[in-house]
């Protein structure tokens, strides 16, 4: 049990495995491919977009057409959480649970056209939403790496200082 997982996270994937069973667990994972599959087509269905890699279960997507992120702002009116990427500018959502409703992938097909939309209307302004996981909006800039580098210096010199001498 050692590592960097917790055992409370271990107890609930056990739970849940005992309680499911092998069949409940096989069909939850067909479920979650068969509509992780069917949100890749209705992705794949819109011209001004690309999926990132070949979807099992978390669906990734960029434009070469219109900023990812104003995307992103809509989708989000609608209720839906995906989560931003950098280097490319992409949105990615990994499907579960919560996903298996029935009508979804319809769902979904309406609010990304709706998106797309809104995407075009709002054409050079900034959005709402951006990637900070792993970055800064708009890559590191000047001002953005002079504080990262502040921050840093301050942390390290804090956690290697020395006591003074009594």
């Amino acid at each position: 049990m050692a590592g960097s997982r917790s055992v409370g996270l271990l107890a609930s994937t056990w739970a849940s495995m005992v309680t499911m069973g092998r069949a409940g667990y096989r069909d939850r994972a067909a479920g979650i491919f068969a509509t992780a599959a069917g949100l890749a087509d209705v992705i794949r269905a819109h011209p001004e977009l690309r999926l990132m890699g070949e979807p099992t279960f978390l669906v990734a997507f960029t434009s070469d057409a219109l900023d990812i992120y104003h995307v992103n702002d809509a989708l989000r009116q609608r209720g839906w959480r995906f989560n931003g990427l950098q280097y490319p500018n992409g949105l990615h959502l990994a499907v579960t649970g919560p996903q298996l409703q029935e009508g979804i992938v319809e769902r979904f097909a309406a609010d990304l056209s709706d998106a797309l939309d809104y995407a075009r209307a709002k054409a050079g302004t900034p959005a709402q939403s951006a990637a900070l996981y792993g970055g800064v909006p708009g890559g590191l800039t000047p001002a953005a790496t002079m504080f990262i580098t502040a921050v840093m210096s301050q942390m390290m010199d804090a956690q290697q200082s020395v006591p003074t001498p009594a």
